[in-house]
């Protein structure tokens, strides 16, 4: 009994385990259900302007995307080269870019073997203290800063590429239509009935209706063979068009015959004949009709009887329309993206980058395949290769690194003149008595080191030679118009296709490919091998028709190399005084007024140093402080000689 009463409960329990799975199982199914399509439903009503923050159809980035049909991002390309040349974010990226300068990394620069140095001499450090004394080398590295002018590496081209452009034409043509228009005949208008349907938007102008074998249905006035005047004026059909009635021609009237089998009138019978017409009517009208316009066409009767089971008829409606009618005509065209102004360069040859060929686009469902000998050209109109100029010997230092690189001549983004500052480590030695931790300069070398006056006697003697040059121009002169350091301009012409370059800085001694320089030129090429020259500008000296054929660089050619360092580092560089641009140098001499300006101190005489040296050996500071020793020491000699 209990056996059977447990197994009760448990199949109980089960069915309503049962009952609820059931349950769930139906809400969860009738959840699902009610999801069905809304996923689609939510995309296709999906609004991101009401969802997405300043949210737009149509961006402005938009007239660049050609389509997936497109040859080319001609579009794109010129817009973003525009915006690195014109905006402002573009100029400053050139201008890190061009003014930022390498700084290589030489073991031998002072900064660093001085540091290996202390490292190798630890132990004097490290050791403790001596009490006797001993030779030391003492050192201390001197920081000179120098100005020169160079040709860096440049190249300026020209893009031109290609793309299809489609050309739309919207042009009025006039076009003829046949239309025929079957009309059935129906009971309840009791008239035959159609529907003329236009065939393409335009202006109607001219409408015809042309019909043969209409149905004229018999009625009891024709009820002869012979036609009658009653019969005659029972019938009058015609076909109305457009608020238009026009009347048909009847061939065949309505008749009754007699047909008798058995002799005259014996087994007769009187069917009766319909008869027929034709239509030949045109009319012009001046209306805009549209693309499926419909307009009903139909026949009318003026007497009917018996009006059943009548053939339809068919007309011919011809229409002339003036239909405006869009032609595509595609073809090449040409987007240029030059960063300069290639009026003012020399175009030094051309090169196809895209090969030509046949390309194809597809417009309104329809291929139209546009050729061209070349999809993309790149022009160049300069391409200089660097010259060192009058920085190559600071280049070439690795104690020398470039801290200020200014662009003298520019065109478009590209620099075609830089003047270049350099900061020069020097590394300056000496004995020294290290003598228990006491540094004793014995011989005064040390003292040059520490008083930072070493080459001192160099500075002195430029800048004295400095003054007494400018003292020489100024007593050749008259009162009225007293200069000193009078220049004068020279220029040299640029390479073009088929030339070399005439204005290189360096190589003049070779000679090599400079056949066709002037003597100018080619003393030009010299004097700035020997630092006698300033950079002006770039000009272009001859055009045709708007396009220029030749460029000339400008220079203010010195005397000395002293002249040329007050020129440069004096006028311009601590009076702000310009040398004029290319076209019109201005290479004049420096006022009094502006000479009593000039700091001679500050001025950097290192190229005039060989100059120099090469008319007399310039004592360093060390050999001057043991000349002065030894005058001191035979001062006293002589004295105690006197006995004073």
């Amino acid at each position: 009994m209990k056996r059977v009463i447990v197994m009760m409960l448990a199949a109980l329990t089960t069915f309503g385990t049962g009952l609820q799975a059931s349950d769930k199982y139906g809400s969860g199914k009738h959840f699902a259900d009610s999801l069905k399509g809304n996923g689609s439903g939510v995309l296709n009503n999906f609004k991101p302007g009401e969802v997405i923050p300043g949210y737009t159809e149509n961006p402005p980035e938009s007239a660049h995307y050609g389509g997936v049909t497109s040859s080319s991002s001609a579009s794109l390309e010129s817009a973003g080269a525009s915006a690195l040349n014109n905006s402002e974010v573009g100029k400053l990226t050139s201008e890190v870019i061009m003014n930022r300068p390498k700084d290589p990394i030489s073991m031998d620069a002072p900064f660093i073997s001085g540091g290996f140095d202390v490292q190798d001499k630890a132990d004097i450090v490290t050791n403790g203290t001596y009490d006797n004394c001993e030779t030391v080398n003492v050192s201390k590295t001197e920081i000179t800063s120098h100005v020169c002018e160079r040709t860096p590496a440049a190249e300026l081209t020209c893009t031109r590429k290609a793309g299809i452009k489609d050309n739309v034409v919207r042009k009025t043509v006039r076009k003829t239509y046949q239309k025929v228009v079957t009309l059935d005949y129906s009971t309840t208008n009791w008239k035959w009935n159609g529907a003329l349907s236009i065939p393409e938007k335009g202006r109607l102008l001219h409408v015809a209706v042309d019909g043969e074998r209409l149905i004229i249905p018999w009625n009891s006035n024709c009820n002869r063979e012979s036609i009658s005047e009653k019969c005659k004026a029972s019938v009058r059909e015609t076909i109305s068009l457009m608020g238009r009635d026009f009347p048909v021609d009847v061939v065949v009237y309505p008749r009754r015959d007699t047909i008798c089998t058995g002799g005259q009138n014996s087994h007769c019978t009187y069917p009766v004949r319909d008869g027929w017409g034709r239509i030949h009517q045109a009319f012009d009208t001046d209306m805009q009709v549209s693309a499926g316009q419909s307009f009903p066409v139909m026949k009318t009767s003026k007497t009917f009887e018996f009006l059943k089971n009548m053939a339809s008829v068919q007309v011919t409606i011809t229409l002339t329309l003036d239909v405006e009618v869009t032609e595509h005509k595609p073809s090449v065209e040409w987007v240029e993206t030059c960063p300069f102004n290639k009026a003012e360069e020399v175009l030094q040859g051309s090169q196809c980058t895209e090969a030509g060929g046949n390309r194809t686009i597809n417009i309104d469902g329809k291929t139209y395949t546009v050729y061209s000998d070349c999809w993309a050209w790149k022009d160049t109109y300069l391409k200089q290769e660097a010259d060192n100029g009058s920085c190559d010997v600071y280049m070439k230092n690795p104690a020398c690194t470039a801290s200020r690189v200014n662009c003298q001549e520019k065109s478009g983004s590209a620099c075609l003149q830089e003047e270049v500052t350099f900061s020069c480590e020097k590394k300056v030695t000496g004995e020294a008595q290290l003598c228990s931790g006491q540094l004793v300069c014995a011989n005064g070398e040390c003292d040059a080191i520490e008083n930072g006056t070493s080459d001192g006697f160099g500075k002195a003697v430029s800048a004295l030679a400095a003054v007494t040059a400018a003292a020489q121009d100024v007593a050749a002169m008259n009162d009225v118009n007293v200069r000193a350091f009078t220049g004068k301009p020279v220029e040299c012409r640029m390479a073009i296709a088929g030339f070399n370059n005439c204005c290189k800085d360096s190589g003049w001694g070779q000679g090599i490919g400079l056949a066709h320089c002037d003597s100018e030129e080619k003393a030009l090429g010299k004097a700035k091998e020997k630092l006698l020259t300033v950079y002006v500008g770039t000009y272009c000296s001859k055009k045709a028709l708007g396009v220029c054929l030749q460029k000339k660089k400008a220079y203010c050619q010195f005397d000395s190399k002293l002249a040329q360092i007050v020129q440069a580092q004096g006028r311009k560089g601590q009076l702000g005084i310009g040398f004029g641009s290319g076209k019109h140098p201005d290479c004049r001499g420096i006022t009094v007024e502006e000479l009593q300006s000039l700091r001679f101190d500050r001025m950097d005489f290192s190229n005039f140093y060989s100059d120099l040296n090469a008319g007399t050996t310039i004592p360093s500071d060390s050999e001057l402080a043991e000349r002065v020793k030894e005058q001191v020491a035979s001062a006293l000699q002589q004295s105690a000689g006197k006995g004073q």
